[in-house]
């Protein structure tokens, strides 16, 4: 990490429209009465309860460190997950980072962000020149949304993520980005708190949520279920644990271009509400702007849009290369638990497409730079040319599923029928054994 001077400071603040005066956190005495002051209010849709509110109250006046909101009644286990917010902790140049970071982002999303995605960030009120405190924030959310902060130490595996969406909690981080960056793979507070808690206030977004872990329990319910009837058999539970595992993989894709990267209609343009999106300006601009990415028009009710989602690899280590556009956000509300596991099941036992290809039946909005065809990786594969692990995997995937037989009635279950794989490389493919290649 670079080593900034003062001179540093004031040029970045200088930069972002603001003076190194605004990055002044509040005293405990001060978040403790904004606190005290925020609990009393009966003018919201879920007011806390007399004797929570004392309670939380008291936590934060004694200086407790946050771990996980107790405003409601439910409660989530994070086990070794779990983490504080050591708020006093700090540095002068974390809270400054976050403070370049939201000036830049409001700039991006004043632009392109939908009017809900603004809407949510106005009731918010989140600080501009300091970290958040998550005692006021939690507290903030719950009493608008239901839903609370789960505070965890660094990226949880996707069953506990979308177990704490089954009890609205939302898993945040306590550390911030270093000073001076846009993008990053890992979620910090600038993703999970300056991205996603203004989605908490579309409707549709926050019941997606939800519906993901509610999708989760059926999953993993069933497994116990199935575990229990076999009776001790070692290799069959653990079969029937990485396949629910594995349903679970596609109900996260599913959740990864709607609530992280999903863009939707606005008064005919296109506009961000995804928290991946709008927490990284760059990418904010790119999304809607760049000519490198796909943008495909969506219908999340539709049982074969559904499939696209859930069969589109993706990376997480830079920005999107396809973006999927709704119309409008009452096409979210379809995406109940039934169906999310529905169309779980199914994108296993289909081929799946890259994050950069377009596909037959795809209602296109722009064609990017980065596109590729659909058999192109399976030639690049063959050739043993240079390409990226999602073009890789999604190649191993498909090959090994068409080695094995694929009927027509199984692929008719897409919007339209991918094209053969060409047999030149089916032949490669079977000739060279390459199974054992098979993508986790």
């Amino acid at each position: 990490m670079p080593n900034h001077t003062q001179a540093d400071y004031e040029r970045f603040a200088q930069e972002n429209g603001f003076q190194l005066c605004d990055v002044t956190p509040l005293s405990l005495e001060e978040r403790v009465r904004r606190l005290e002051t925020e609990l009393s209010r009966t003018d919201v849709p879920y007011p806390i309860d007399p004797h929570k509110r004392e309670a939380y109250i008291a936590a934060a006046k004694s200086g407790l460190p946050f771990r996980t909101g107790n405003l409601g009644t439910e409660s989530v286990a994070l086990g070794d997950y779990e983490c504080q917010q050591h708020y006093e902790n700090y540095t002068f140049e974390e809270h400054l980072s976050w403070a370049c970071l939201v000036a830049q982002q409001e700039k991006t999303k004043e632009k392109f962000a939908c009017k809900e995605y603004q809407n949510g960030e106005k009731l918010f009120e989140i600080s501009r020149g300091v970290i958040p405190e998550f005692y006021l924030l939690n507290a903030r959310i719950y009493q608008q949304t239901a839903w609370q902060l789960a505070t965890v130490n660094e990226i949880i595996p996707t069953e506990l993520f979308f177990t704490c969406h089954s009890k609205r909690f939302f898993p945040v981080t306590t550390f911030m980005r270093p000073l001076g960056t846009d993008y990053l793979e890992e979620p910090d507070i600038g993703h999970d708190v300056a991205g996603h808690v203004a989605t908490f206030t579309i409707s549709a977004v926050a019941n997606v949520m939800k519906y993901h872990g509610e999708a989760r329990n059926l999953i993993y319910a069933d497994r116990d279920k199935q575990i229990e009837a076999v009776q001790g058999d070692a290799e069959a539970i653990q079969q029937l644990k990485a396949t629910a595992d594995e349903l679970l993989k596609y109900a996260g894709r599913i959740y990864w271009f709607t609530v992280e990267f999903g863009l939707v209609m606005e008064d005919g343009k296109v506009r961000d509400f995804g928290a991946g999106i709008l927490s990284s300006p760059g990418e904010t601009v790119y999304s809607i702007g760049g000519s490198e990415s796909n943008r495909i028009l969506i219908d999340p009710s539709c049982d074969q849009d559904l499939l696209r989602l859930a069969n589109t690899d993706y990376m997480i280590s830079e920005f999107q290369k396809t973006y999927f556009v709704m119309e409008n956000f009452d096409l979210l509300e379809s995406l109940t638990p039934d169906r999310i596991l529905n169309a779980s099941k199914k994108a296993m036992d289909l081929p799946d497409f890259t994050w950069r290809e377009i596909v037959p039946g795809d209602r296109v909005i722009d064609v990017g730079t980065a596109m590729t065809s659909v058999n192109e990786k399976y030639h690049r594969l063959m050739a043993g040319q240079e390409m990226d692990e999602c073009l890789t995997r999604t190649a191993i995937k498909n090959l090994n599923l068409y080695r094995d037989g694929l009927s027509s009635e199984l692929l008719s279950q897409f919007r339209q029928m991918p094209e053969e794989i060409p047999s030149e490389v089916t032949n490669w493919f079977n000739e060279n054994q390459k199974t054992s290649d098979s993508p986790n």
